[in-house]
């Protein structure tokens, strides 16, 4: 009889599988209470939003984990994630995600969306201040702004691939943000329909 390895799952297939799971109950009192919950940890350290350690930490791997007492690479792109997740999902019905797995269309895909009419210029603004953020933080805090954009602009009809989200912003803080922020930009500013651009880093 062979014995079957185990299938490594990278960040990318974690948040996948929460996201997946999260869907599979959006009409429910219960997970609506579960991304109330990640958008109120926005800006919190995660050591005081216990209420998402188990959606989190149900699914993570050990290897994942710190041993430092600091989030790891992992977690801080996972948790970060989720959070821009449930803010894009607030007063949705169907799910904001683009779930297919083998698409690997970036954010810049999706903001690109919000570039119509006289408001174009501005958004521009906004995408190059994200994509010439100097910390993780700044990174974020502009992303976040950015979500809400699309949440109330996009009324539902532009949805983010949240699982590439989460590898991007892993590979973000392991060095390769300049690579990140280039694919990003590519695909925001290019004039292909709804381009699909594979990144070479996966995790």
């Amino acid at each position: 009889m062979t014995e079957t390895k185990p299938v490594k799952i990278g960040v990318r297939g974690i948040v996948f599988k929460i996201i997946s799971r999260l869907e599979s109950s959006l009409d429910t009192s219960s997970t609506r209470a579960t991304l109330a919950n990640l958008r109120n940890s926005l800006g919190r350290d995660i050591e005081t939003s216990v209420e998402i350690w188990p959606l989190i930490y149900e699914h993570m791997p050990e290897k994942f984990l710190s041993k430092s007492g600091n989030l790891t690479a992992e977690e801080r792109a996972i948790i970060t994630t989720l959070q821009l997740y449930a803010v894009h999902q607030q007063g949705q019905a169907i799910t904001v995600n683009e779930n297919e797995r083998e698409n690997y269309a970036n954010i810049g895909n999706a903001l690109k969306l919000l570039r119509t009419g006289d408001s174009s210029k501005a958004i521009d603004r906004r995408f190059n201040a994200m994509i010439t953020a100097s910390t993780y933080n700044e990174l974020e805090n502009h992303l976040r702004y950015l979500v809400k954009l699309v949440r109330s602009k996009g009324k539902g009809t532009i949805r983010i691939n949240y699982s590439q989200l989460a590898n991007d912003l892993f590979w973000y803080q392991l060095g390769k943000s300049q690579a990140i922020k280039l694919s990003w930009g590519r695909s925001y500013y290019s004039q292909v329909n709804s381009p699909k651009e594979e990144t070479n880093h996966e995790q």
